[in-house]
């Protein structure tokens, strides 16, 4: 089971299609949240304690998202670590803005091409034939 999760959710080889990335998704944010609710529950009684399960909880959901892009990205057949290193400067653009550190329509700026590439993820076919990272795996 350990090694099917492994390969299911944290590895980055290969294609997954459009509805494999939602259900993964799906269930890495399921759990992500119940270690953050019950680490919330676990907080007046034990900080280092909440601070392990939210560490635990945004590990899990980085992590997942970090292989779901990647092979989505794949499944397009571009690079992944590319499109990955994409949403990261994306999402770090945004925070800066959101928090002062650039000027405010870095925000705005971040958060649109994060949103334009989580359409492209989640909604836009992979490539129908086999690419360089492996057959179609709707075929």
């Amino acid at each position: 089971m350990l090694g099917r999760i492994k390969r299911d959710y944290l590895g980055f080889a290969g294609r997954i299609p459009r509805l494999v990335y939602w259900r993964r998704s799906l269930a890495a944010g399921v759990v992500s949240f119940l270690l953050v609710a019950a680490g919330w529950l676990l907080a007046p009684y034990s900080q280092p304690g909440f601070l392990i399960l939210d560490a635990l909880a945004f590990a899990i959901s980085a992590l997942t998202l970090a292989s779901l892009s990647v092979r989505r990205f794949q499944d397009h057949g571009r690079n992944g670590w590319l499109g990955l290193g994409v949403l990261v400067a994306a999402a770090a653009v945004a925070y800066a803005g959101q928090f002062g550190l650039a000027p405010p329509y870095a925000a705005v700026l971040g958060g649109a091409v994060s949103l334009a590439l989580f359409v492209y993820l989640g909604f836009v076919r992979g490539s129908r034939r086999a690419n360089h990272y492996g057959p179609d795996p709707l075929a």
